[in-house]
């Protein structure tokens, strides 16, 4: 798939929100992580080579052995990264709307900067990048336990947001919040199959419709 090589594939691996880096941290275990990063998207996640990693962090293998303990450590690392960065970037931008726009009323249009169209070129990028290290996770534990943990830190988050957004157009409370994160990001993640036959992804104007169809009914 053309959206994740090249320019556009860099651009969504770009760090959102570096929040991970601890100052504590010796520099060149953040140089070894940005040059894994670089290495992934170069040559793919099984293409991550520690020998390649190390000569571009400027470090030795035997240290980065140290820090992840094997290969799969340090992708373990990285992809949760990434993973975290990507899927906490539409709560991070609805809470600061929401905060921005406080007291004003919610109307249609201003669903899609809450619930961004999942065919915009960026998301649909960092929705091929999900599902990529979703599938890795299977043969990975170290990396499924990293996107468990992940999720412990963001799910009460987004049911938040989903709760605030449900008031605000009078929705109806039928369901719990678990079953509303499930509906949103099944229809995000599931989209995947679009890539398919991209042609007929839905406007912007119909992802609207179908987003306060489901806030004011579910």
């Amino acid at each position: 798939m053309t959206s994740v090589r090249g320019q556009q594939a860099g651009s969504a691996l770009q760090p959102i929100i570096n929040t991970r880096m601890s100052l504590k941290l010796p520099a060149s275990y953040s140089r070894i992580l940005e040059s894994a990063r670089q290495e992934i998207l170069a040559s793919g996640l099984v293409g991550l080579r520690v020998s390649a990693v190390a000569k571009s962090a400027k470090t030795s293998i035997p240290l980065i052995y140290k820090y992840f303990g094997d290969r799969d450590g340090l992708l373990t690392e990285v992809l949760g990264q990434i993973y975290s960065e990507f899927t906490s970037e539409d709560i991070v931008n609805s809470k600061m709307w929401l905060v921005n726009n406080a007291g004003k009323s919610l109307s249609g249009p201003e669903i899609i900067d809450l619930f961004p169209n999942p065919f915009n070129d960026h998301i649909r990028q960092r929705r091929i990048w999900i599902a990529r290290i979703i599938a890795a996770s299977i043969e990975l534990p170290k990396l499924r336990l990293k996107l468990e943990e992940v999720h412990l830190k963001i799910d009460q988050e987004f049911d938040e947001v989903v709760a605030e957004v449900h008031s605000l157009i009078g929705g109806q409370k039928h369901f719990s919040p678990p079953v509303m994160r499930s509906v949103f990001r099944g229809l995000s993640i599931g989209h995947i199959f679009t890539e398919f036959n991209y042609d007929n992804r839905p406007t912007d104007q119909e992802w609207r419709e179908l987003v306060i169809l489901l806030l004011k009914n579910t």
